[in-house]
Formats: C-alpha cells, sequence, structure tokens
C-alpha cells in the first residue's frame, strides 16, 4: 500500500522548549524512512550517532514493511501455507509484542489483518470497496489460530494469511532506538517518528519534554500537552490515512471480525508508557475499539499505562478523556479533561 506522506509529519506537534543551555552538543538530523517524516534530536559527542539511529531505522524498514518483497514479513507471508520461515530476533519480537497487545485488546488488535489491509487499499488511488465475499475470506485467513511462533520459526498456516505489522511497527523501532542511545551514553534525546515520540532521559535543564497532542478536528492545533520524562508517547488517529468513495470516507482501521472499515466516536488516542511497542499497538488498539469497548481493555493494561481518548459526542463537541495516571501529566489542555477512575 503506498501511504499518503504527510508533510506535517511534526503535528504531533512537539513543544521543544529545551536545548537552551547545556555542554553537551546537540545534534538532530530530519529524514524519512519506513514511509514517514523522522526528526531525531540528541544530546551527544558523537558525530557519528545520527547516522547510526538512521542506519537501525532502515534497517527495520527492510525486515518490517509488508510491501517490500525483500522484507522478512513480505517473505514470511509469501511461504504462508508453505513452510516455516526462520526469522531474525527482531522480527520474532516484534511479532510476540504484537501477540501481547492482541491479547490485551481481546482480539482487536490483529496483527494478521493484511488480508484486510491488502483488499481495501488505504491511501492510493484505487476507488474501490470490497465485496462482502473477498472480506469474508479475508477475516477467515485473519484468525490468529493461523500464526504459529517457536522463537524464531514463523509459519502462516494457510495461503493467503498476511501479517501487517504497521500498527506497531513505528513503535517498536521507537523503543529500539531510546534502548541504543541510552546504551551509546545519550541521556536526553528526543525520538519523532511521524508522530511516534519516544523521549530519552529529561530535558538537558532538568525538565520534563512539552509533547504537544494534535487536535484532531482542528489542523495546525493542539488539544493537550503532556509533560514526561523517558517514555513514549503515541498517538493513532483517522486523520490521516483514509480513503473517500461516493462521498463516504473509509478509515484504516477495521473490524477484525466482519473486516470492514470502522468509523466511531474515537478521533485519536495517545498512550503514554516507557514501551514504545504497547503504546503503538494499544493506540492502534483502542482506535478500533470505540470508546466504550476501549472502557473494558483498560482493565488490561498494565498500571504503566496512561491513555489520552479524543472523542466527539453524539452532540459533535469534542472530550477529552484520560486516565487517572496523566493527573499530574496533562499540564495544558483546549478541552475539558475528563479523568477515568482507576477501576473502570
Amino acid at each position: 500500500m503506498k501511504r499518503k506522506i504527510f508533510f506535517t509529519f511534526s503535528l504531533l506537534l512537539i513543544l521543544i522548549l529545551c536545548f537552551k543551555t547545556s555542554e553537551a552538543k546537540l545534534n538532530s538530523k530530519d529524514g524519512f524512512v519506513m514511509d514517514t517524516f523522522i526528526r531525531i534530536s540528541v544530546y551527544s559527542d558523537n558525530e557519528n550517532i545520527l547516522d547510526d539511529c538512521y542506519g537501525l531505522l532502515t534497517k527495520f524498514d527492510k525486515l518490517f514493511s509488508m510491501y517490500d518483497e525483500k522484507s522478512e514479513i513480505a517473505k514470511i507471508n509469501s511461504l504462508a501455507g508453505e513452510k516455516v520461515f526462520r526469522a531474525s530476533p527482531e522480527v520474532a519480537e516484534l511479532i510476540n509484542d504484537s501477540i501481547k497487545v492482541y491479547e490485551i485488546t481481546n482480539g482487536i488488535f490483529n496483527p494478521l489483518i493484511g488480508a484486510v489491509t491488502k483488499l481495501w487499499k488505504i491511501n492510493t488511488a484505487d476507488n474501490k470497496i470490497p465485496t462482502p465475499e473477498s472480506l469474508d475470506e479475508a477475516v477467515k485467513l485473519s484468525d490468529i489460530k493461523n500464526l504459529e511462533i517457536h522463537e524464531n520459526n514463523i509459519f502462516l498456516k494457510h495461503k493467503g494469511c498476511v501479517l501487517d505489522l504497521s500498527g506497531i511497527a513505528k513503535g517498536y523501532a521507537s523503543k529500539k532506538l531510546s534502548d541504543f542511545l541510552k546504551s551509546s551514553g545519550v541521556k536526553s534525546a528526543l525520538i519523532d517518528l511521524g508522530g511516534n515520540v519516544q523521549t530519552v532521559g529529561k530535558k538537558v535543564d532538568g525538565s520534563n519534554w512539552n509533547i504537544g497532542i494534535r487536535d484532531p478536528s482542528t489542523p495546525y492545533e493542539i488539544a493537550a500537552v503532556v509533560s514526561v520524562n523517558d517514555t513514549a508517547v503515541i498517538t493513532s488517529g483517522g486523520y490521516e490515512r483514509y480513503k473517500i468513495v461516493n462521498g463516504k470516507k473509509y478509515s484504516h482501521f477495521f473490524d477484525v471480525k466482519t473486516g470492514e472499515s470502522i468509523t466511531n466516536d474515537l478521533l485519536s488516542v495517545s498512550v503514554v508508557t516507557p514501551d514504545g511497542s504497547l503504546a503503538d499497538g494499544l493506540a492502534t488498539g483502542f482506535m478500533a475499539a470505540g470508546f466504550e469497548r476501549s472502557l473494558e481493555i483498560l482493565k488490561n493494561i498494565p498500571e504503566s499505562v496512561g491513555v489520552i481518548f479524543i472523542r466527539q459526542n453524539v452532540e459533535g463537541n469534542i472530550e477529552i478523556f484520560a486516565t487517572k495516571n496523566l493527573e499530574k501529566s496533562i499540564v495544558k489542555s483546549k478541552y475539558k479533561v475528563t479523568y477515568l477512575r482507576s477501576s473502570i
């Protein structure tokens, strides 16, 4: 699938109020990897550190892309129903991360949804809607029981099964970049993978990072600001990737039971937690679930996870709901924030 190029990749709106006083040297680099715009800012005296970061991202891109025939994911998909593929440790780890999110979301996030996503061809010039018959077949192929993983050995049981890790891969990449920077001695850095933000440590002045969350109803405006350190802030929304056919908008979130494109009351979901994989996968899952079902999923999430829901109510008004553990972290909001009870 050829995705829409986001010229407004920074619209997660990172409010970099730092980088003012430090003896360390600020190194920043913009680029385009993993089908999205990237910005990495690192305090380090290592002149090669950013090149190393982009090298890692390029490696992940070549491993995880569903559409690059040379990627490991594409090779696994091509061997569906035929033979086991011996995957790299990174691919096996990412698939296992995906299965964990599948379990937490009660199957709403599904790494085997690829047969459905390939039919819809979101963000392409194709203006066709999949037939009910084709969706029925794709849903059968998306049954998680068709995925077998034993250590690094991956097998898809039936021809036509398709792994699609696009809903979690960038979060995994941001987590791995954070680990790499820390192991390299970096104590302060900001990673923005097209809106998937991972912070390393605090700002160089010792204060938290202020991360702006886009208002999904109004381009170029901020709905809320969270003050965080050494964690990920990953947002998923339906305002970037979609297609319109006969005046109707179809999002890139799909019902795993029917294969249909989902439209619900959620405009965006932001997940705050140190684990980028978990944050990315959960944000995708919540968007597909809608607000009411997301409240059920909240019962399964670890205490280290904070969530911000931006929804449109039946009157058409924008509302923000957030988990109680973010009450001190949300330092600014365009709309009133309702904090959810610790036990839903």
